[in-house]
This record gives structure tokens, C-alpha cells and sequence, in this order.
């Protein structure tokens, strides 16, 4: 199963931005949409690099790690934000302070020659064409229990007139409207993105992932 431990006991990592995008992963690579490949689940092991800032230090620290030599895969996952080529050139030039490979791009694997390879994708899109948003932003898209999308629209609607009437949540819009779509359905009340992904939450065979899903299995070649 792709828990996340202290120490690293897997050749293939995937460093997440906090702690609900290592649970959303967690889950996604333990789930249905990923069961024909057992290695998703069995080889794959998660870490949380905390926010965008704390990625060179923990880096350092990661590389200091026993194990860290059999290490083979590392793949970055984060929140895009308001400027996704500055979030590409944040990571690359952190990788290259690290010395470890710099992929070319956003979703792309890093030379085949070198003894580890890197990738990095962004939330919300995780593909070759990265749009502003966070982890919050792809969770909405891929929302499981509003089909016809009539809960979302009205949910979008108490958003805009919050925004509208008040301007109080514009800059966590993403966050307030995902959260109201968890407190109106009963099943997903208080809960963190983690602990709705684990109550059946989000629909793991979405096409909005079917991107991220080819990094992963890219990884393994």
C-alpha cells in the first residue's frame, strides 16, 4: 500500500506540497483507477515538502536520508497558483541547488542517462499545460457525487455572490468553494481533502486524471 513513512523504503518518490495533496495521492494510488498496475500501490512512496517555500530544505534533508542512494524516480507535486511558469522556474532552479536532473518542462520526465530521474507536474491541470489553480481547484473537478453538476452550480453561485456582495474570499475562492461543497453533502461535513478522498469523495477514474496517471506509469519505464 503507498503510505508515506520517516524514512525512505522505496526507489520511487513522489514529494507532495502538504499534507492533503500526500493523502489525495495516497489514496489515488491505492485506488481502483490504478489497481491493474500493482506497483502504483506497492512501489511508489509518498513525502510531504510542506508549502512551495520548504522545497530546498527538505531536498537537503531528503538527500541526507538513508536509502536515499537506491532512489531512482523523484516526482514533484504542487499547487500551481496564480503564476504557473514562475512555479516551473521555482522548482527547477531548486532542483539544480539540489544537483539532481532539471527536467526541460512542466510534466516531463528528465534524461533517461542519469542515475535518478525527476519529474514535476501542477495542480490543477498535473499535464504538459499547466494552469493557474491549487489541489483544491482539480478536487472540484473530479468531484463524485454531482454528475449534472447542479450542486456545484449552485454552490458557484453562493461563491460569486459572497465575492459580489462582501469581496471577503477572492483570494481563498478555491478553498471556500470546495469546502461548501463538502458541508452540504452529510458524508463529507469538516472533513480535510485526505478524509473526503477516503469516504469516496472523488471520482480516481476521471479524465482530468488520466494525465497525471501517464506521468506515473511513465516513471516506471
Amino acid at each position: 500500500m503507498a503510505v508515506e513513512k520517516k524514512r525512505i523504503v522505496k526507489q520511487y518518490l513522489v514529494l507532495c506540497e502538504g499534507v492533503d495533496t500526500q493523502n489525495f495521492m495516497i489514496r489515488y494510488l491505492n485506488s481502483d483507477a490504478l489497481n491493474y498496475d500493482p506497483r502504483f500501490s506497492n512501489e511508489i512512496q509518498t513525502f510531504d515538502f510542506s508549502g512551495i517555500n520548504d522545497l530546498d530544505t527538505f531536498l537537503h534533508s531528503l538527500k541526507n536520508m538513508e536509502n536515499f542512494d537506491n532512489v531512482n524516480r523523484l516526482l514533484i507535486l504542487r499547487d500551481a497558483e496564480t503564476d504557473p511558469q514562475k512555479a516551473i522556474r521555482m522548482i527547477q532552479n531548486t532542483l539544480k541547488r539540489a544537483n539532481l536532473p532539471v527536467p526541460e518542462s512542466c510534466h516531463q520526465w528528465s534524461s533517461k542517462d542519469e542515475e535518478i530521474k525527476t519529474a514535476f507536474t501542477l495542480m490543477p491541470a498535473c499535464n504538459a499545460e499547466p494552469v493557474s489553480g491549487a489541489l483544491e481547484d482539480l478536487c472540484w473537478n473530479i468531484v463524485k457525487d454531482d454528475p449534472n453538476g447542479r450542486i456545484r452550480n449552485d454552490v458557484q453561485g453562493f461563491v460569486d455572490y459572497m465575492n459580489n456582495t462582501y469581496n471577503s474570499i477572492k483570494s481563498h475562492e478555491h478553498k471556500s468553494r470546495l469546502h461548501t461543497y463538502f458541508s452540504v453533502n452529510v458524508q463529507y461535513i469538516s472533513q480535510k481533502i485526505g478524509e473526503a478522498a477516503n469516504t469516496g469523495a472523488f471520482d480516481w477514474n476521471s479524465p482530468k486524471l488520466n494525465a497525471l496517471k501517464q506521468l506515473l506509469e511513465d516513471g516506471f519505464e
